[in-house]
């Protein structure tokens, strides 16, 4: 009778742990999401590991491990080994229809696009002799992150800019501006009552009224040198300097609804082709970034690594844009340009000026200072101007 008890118990038992292993992973749900498709670099957002188990059988322990890119890093590194990658393995106890969402705190610490791969669930059998593993059709997608160039304090350059920048008056009046008062005339019967000047009407005696000056917005044209000079030991830094500081200041021009277009000396092929003016150089550009989605491209483009980019020399990229522009023809007035590169040759310097000829107004950064340098520049006794205007 014992004997045909524990024969019993043990087929039972068996036939437990079989249907345990086919049906496990059945109605299971295992996301990892941040909370954000994007940040800007040094902030923080929140991964979230999100467990469903819409079944009621009950799953006493629960596997789940990915990895994720070190350029991210938990701000808890409990059960995570950092490697080639960021290792992290955490165990759960999910009873039947339950939902668990584990939050962590996740800081970008560089640019670039991010994403969580190699997702694995496993589970023991019922009788802990091995590992049952989830087929990888039945998870879901793990989720990516992308992460802009850092802010960055820009108001040196940014103030020089705006000293140039500004509302031009233009000779061609096609738009009023209600905000560039010209002068006061005698009232017309075309004019409309709402430009009249009570105040001067009373002195004079007759209808005055106010005109207005048009004005063109000025467009800023950004290159970005993002090249590394190989004998600059800050050459890296330099470039996330320079790739941030664009990024920042059109940004902020942006909100102050400026137009705004960035050049890099990258060659094109690549996702900015779809950006790109009809008639585009071999040189990666962004126009009009005042649209979300050209700006949101811009941002995404700027996470690329530059490294594997092939790329020409700025002062080529500055010769194919004096070419281009004799080509259009285009109103020169009408523009600011600005360029940032970490390199400061006599080349580069005489093929800016031919770019901006007589009538173009143009700023040059050259980067070479940061906080982590100043140190260093003073044991070499070495001072680079980091804004002036040509």
């Amino acid at each position: 009778m014992i004997a045909l008890f524990l024969a019993g118990a043990a087929v039972v038992l068996l036939l437990h742990g079989y249907l345990y292993g086919r049906t496990w992973s059945r109605a299971l749900s295992v996301r990892v999401l941040f909370s954000c498709p994007h940040i800007c670099a040094f902030e923080t957002c929140e991964l979230a590991e999100i467990i469903e188990n819409r079944k009621r059988m009950a799953l006493p322990l629960l596997e789940i491990g990915f990895r994720i890119p070190k350029g991210l890093s938990f701000e808890d590194a409990e059960n995570t080994v950092e490697s080639d990658y960021v290792y992290k393995r955490d165990l759960f106890a999910v009873q039947g229809m339950e939902r668990i969402v584990r939050r962590y705190h996740v800081s970008a610490q560089k640019r670039g696009c991010y994403a969580v791969s190699q997702l694995t669930c496993h589970a023991p059998s019922r009788l802990f002799m091995r590992m049952l593993m989830m087929d990888r059709r039945e998870q879901d997608e793990a989720a990516g992150l992308y992460v802009y160039a850092a802010n960055t304090d820009c108001r040196f350059l940014l103030h020089a800019v705006e000293t140039i920048l500004g509302e031009r008056e233009s000779a061609r009046r096609v738009y009023e501006d209600p905000f560039a008062f010209s002068s006061i005339r005698p009232y017309t019967i075309q004019d409309p009552m709402k430009s009249v000047n009570w105040k001067a009407t009373a002195k004079t005696g007759e209808l005055m009224v106010n005109t207005y000056a048009s004005t063109t917005a000025v467009r800023v044209r950004i290159f970005l040198d993002v090249s590394v000079d190989p004998g600059n030991p800050f050459g890296d830094s330099l470039r996330e300097l320079g790739i941030a500081m664009a990024a920042s200041l059109i940004r902020t021009l942006v909100k102050q609804q400026r137009d705004a277009e960035l050049v890099m000396n990258c060659t094109a092929g690549s996702d900015a082709q779809a950006f790109e003016e009809p008639s585009q150089q071999s040189c990666v550009r962004f126009v009009s970034c005042l649209s979300a989605e050209r700006l949101t491209a811009m941002e995404e483009f700027l996470t690329s690594d530059f490294d594997a980019c092939p790329l020409i020399a700025f002062e080529e990229m500055l010769s194919q844009e004096y070419a281009q522009s004799l080509r259009q023809g285009s109103d020169s007035e009408e523009e600011v340009y600005v360029f940032l590169t970490s390199l400061d040759r006599p080349s580069l310097r005489s093929g800016i000026q031919k770019l901006l000829g007589m009538r173009r107004s143009g700023i040059l950064a050259v980067l070479s200072r940061t906080a982590d340098h100043r140190k260093e520049e003073r044991e070499r006794n070495l001072y680079i101007m980091p804004v002036f205007e040509l």
